[in-house]
């Protein structure tokens, strides 16, 4: 059991009382967590996942959970544009990464993998999933756990 929290303090404290891996989950980069507004704490998320910030999760956290748009942002016309460099500073700092969420549905998907213009109707969520994993992500959050595994295997067996 993965024990999460966006509240980094929260996550602190519980380094202390138990063994279960930590992660820290990151909203967009202008966010603050909501302990870090409480105390005064200016910090936003773009400052946690800086290489310093992430060395500083790393002394009480195992992992992070950030926004798919933290590890690889889009454009104004919602097409994925170059991964940023979380992945690798993450991994860096030793920290696993697993962002959230992947949908199969077309408002939740890249544009580029979207089919046709119904809101319900499945796009090519596969592709979607490859895009993500070729950039070294080491889990992601899913609402659709099956297209998730089969599209991991995919990838993984080429």
């Amino acid at each position: 059991v993965i024990i999460q929290s966006f509240e980094p303090t929260s996550i602190q404290r519980m380094s202390k009382l138990v063994r279960n891996p930590l992660a820290v989950l990151l909203s967009g980069a202008g966010s603050r967590p909501w302990d870090f507004v409480e105390t005064g704490d200016p910090r936003t998320t773009a400052d946690l996942v800086t290489p310093r910030g992430l060395k500083e999760i790393a002394s009480y956290a195992q992992g992070i959970g950030p926004t798919l748009d933290l590890v690889v942002p889009k454009d104004s016309a919602g097409r994925l544009t170059e991964p940023t460099t979380l992945v690798r500073d993450a991994h860096r700092a030793g920290l696993v990464l697993h962002p959230y969420t992947m949908r199969n549905e077309n408002p939740f998907l890249p544009a580029e993998f979207r089919k046709g213009g119904d809101p319900d109707a499945y796009g090519d969520a596969f592709g979607a999933f490859r895009a993500y994993f070729a950039t070294g992500i080491d889990g992601i959050f899913t609402d659709n756990p099956d297209t998730g595994v089969l599209a991991r295997e995919d990838f993984v067996n080429g």
